[in-house]
């Protein structure tokens, strides 16, 4: 008896070594999916000078004819005699254009100024929309400013008062201010935000540096949430 009773210890363990076997097999189960990543993109809308209509009769008195040429303090200060940042004279001489371009990458990320007949004094200010193409919000993080000046100027905070010394004599010939649009959100097809640019021709310019000149302005968007960012 002792020997059968050892013989059926012997089965039930060795069934139990069997089950534990066959606890230990494993399956795999895999699943597959695709992730679809988002866009950051913008482009200029439209954009217009305050100043833009070349004269009719150039230096002519204004009124009647065109429109008149605009002047402000050095430093766009606000003006209490004028109550204003910047007002209007009574000759029409000097004029802008702008041009909407595309920066080789197929969209029209690049705005083209330039400034005809300019003299010391002169103002003219930029707007322009910037619009959500892509399809996360972006937020304006700064811009970039090229031309005749000497170097890129970035300009990266509102309120920003940048001069430019042209001709390398010490003296500042050229001053630009940006309103107040850095870190404005942007919805994806959303309503494009207005954003403006002052320009003012400063006296020390010697005479014919600004006949007619050409910059550009390049605006650099990131995603909301990664406002402000530092390449």
């Amino acid at each position: 008896m002792k020997r059968v009773g050892l013989i059926s210890l012997v089965l039930v363990l060795a069934l139990g070594a069997l089950g534990v076997g066959y606890a230990a097999w494993t399956d795999t189960l895999t699943i597959t999916g695709t992730v679809a990543t988002g866009e950051v993109d913008w482009e200029f809308g439209t954009c217009s000078l305050l100043d833009e209509n070349e004269p009719i009769d150039p230096g002519g008195d204004y009124p009647p004819i065109g429109e008149p040429d605009y002047t402000c303090d050095d430093g766009f200060p606000w003006n209490g005699a004028q109550n204003a940042y910047y007002w209007k004279l009574d000759k029409n001489v000097a004029w802008g254009e702008q041009l909407i371009t595309d920066n080789e990458d197929g969209t029209n990320h690049l705005l083209e100024v330039t400034l005809h007949n300019a003299y010391p004094c002169y103002f003219n200010s930029l707007s322009f929309y910037p619009r959500n193409t892509g399809t996360i919000p972006i937020k304006i993080n700064h811009v970039v400013v090229k031309g005749t000046m000497a170097g890129d100027v970035i300009v990266t905070s509102a309120g920003s008062l940048h001069r430019f010394d042209f001709n390398a004599d010490g003296q500042a010939d050229f001053e630009i201010q940006w309103g107040d649009n850095f870190g404005t959100q942007i919805e994806p097809g959303g309503a494009p935000p207005e954003i403006s640019f002052w320009m003012h021709v400063l006296q020390p310019c010697p005479q014919n540096l600004l006949d007619e000149f050409t910059f550009t302005i390049e605006v650099v968007c990131v995603q909301w949430d990664e406002y402000p960012y530092t390449p």
